[in-house]
């Protein structure tokens, strides 16, 4: 799937920028895959946990943006207690990444602060020290208020890229500023001539086209002078539109999980070609994780698959209906869909009951109850 964007005028090729978008990256373990998600595979598999063919075309682009859905850091970690273990990598993911072409990291999101600050500072800190800019740390990275920006000069030009979050939960950070705050900046830094790409955790889990709000949220930001907004916490695909000359991802799915629900096992890489502060080509790869959660790209009839889904759900974007039928039958379809991912958790807790730790199944059970007090 390669769309062309019109323009006029001539563009040279020396001024085009690549910039190569994933979603959710998660190098730790959910509490339901202890043992077997993610971090068990990163440990048997090193830095070559993913392959060469998609490191390979990492670098064919002259930056690699993703969301980093976890900390990498054993700070106040222990073993025996499932909520310190669970979705929390190690710190050796940082250069796992960074060996693997990324660049710019994003953290500002709903897990960033569940194990506590000192844990989510030396994410940054780690991140940071193999080379890869973080975006949505707040001041000096520190999770107090003030946007963090990575700016950089590449091919002639200047990009200026923030994070934020929109998910009000127990254990987010939204990236050190309110949304209005941010629009502010992004005025500012568009008059200093940079080109803006904004990374923004928002939406609703499972959900495979935007809320309302979203799209209101990213028509603000467009009109505001941003170039690129990239989306990720639904953890599936959803569309991607053109809007006043500026780009839409509302979300890209997970690059890197152990989760369960079919649709969140497949995902997509966003290739956008940016020259004068204008998309003006983009690309979507299509991937699939194995067993082993390791992400591949995907051929022949089942990648043909894929873009047909890909665009169904970019159809999904250009609905006519007020605002009003959209909501109603978005939260019809939210609710059915929240209710098909609790009994499928179920069946696969039962599935892996033999392969989960005994110590830890109390812990499981006693999790819900948690949840409902806040505890968790």
């Amino acid at each position: 799937m390669v769309y062309e964007l019109t323009h006029t005028g001539h563009i040279s090729k020396m001024n085009q920028l690549k910039i190569a978008c994933i979603g959710d990256i998660m190098c730790g373990e959910s509490f339901y895959a202890l043992g077997q998600g993610v971090a068990s595979s990163l440990g048997k598999y090193g830095k070559h946990f993913l392959r060469p063919e998609i490191v390979n075309y990492f670098s064919s682009h002259d930056l690699v943006l993703c969301n980093v859905e976890c900390v990498l850091s054993n700070k106040g970690r222990k073993d025996s207690i499932l909520r310190s273990v669970q979705m929390r990598g190690r710190p050796t993911s940082a250069k796992y990444l960074a060996d693997w072409g990324v660049t710019v990291a994003n953290v500002a999101n709903n897990h960033i602060l569940e194990h506590g600050y000192d844990a989510a500072v030396e994410t940054v800190n780690l991140l940071q020290s193999v080379g890869i800019q973080t975006i949505g740390a707040g001041k000096n990275g520190t999770y107090h208020h003030g946007i963090q920006i990575a700016e950089m000069s590449c091919r002639g030009q200047k990009l200026a890229i923030l994070g934020i979050c929109l998910c009000n939960e127990k254990y987010a950070f939204n990236g050190g500023a309110e949304l209005d705050e941010t629009i502010e900046m992004v005025k500012f830094l568009v008059r200093r001539n940079r080109i803006v790409i904004v990374s923004v955790h928002w939406g609703d889990e499972l959900m495979d086209r935007p809320n309302v709000q979203q799209q209101r949220i990213a028509r603000s930001l467009i009109n505001a002078g941003v170039t690129l907004i990239v989306g990720h916490h639904p953890h599936v695909v959803q569309g991607i539109e053109i809007f006043n000359g500026g780009l839409v991802a509302y979300s890209l799915g997970n690059f890197i999980f152990d989760s369960f629900i079919e649709d969140t096992k497949w995902s997509n890489i966003l290739s956008v070609t940016i020259s004068g502060r204008r998309s003006i080509k983009w690309q979507c790869v299509p991937i699939k994780r194995d067993k082993e959660h390791r992400p591949e790209l995907v051929t022949g009839e089942n990648k043909a698959k894929l873009e047909c889904e890909i665009k169904r759900r970019c159809d999904l974007l250009e609905l006519k209906m007020s605002d009003h039928c959209y909501h109603k039958r978005y939260q019809s379809d939210f609710t059915s869909r929240d209710v098909r991912a609790r009994r499928k958790l179920y069946f696969e807790l039962l599935k892996r009951s033999l392969y989960i730790k005994l110590i830890y199944w109390p812990q499981i059970l006693w999790r819900p109850i948690q949840r409902r007090i806040g505890m968790w």
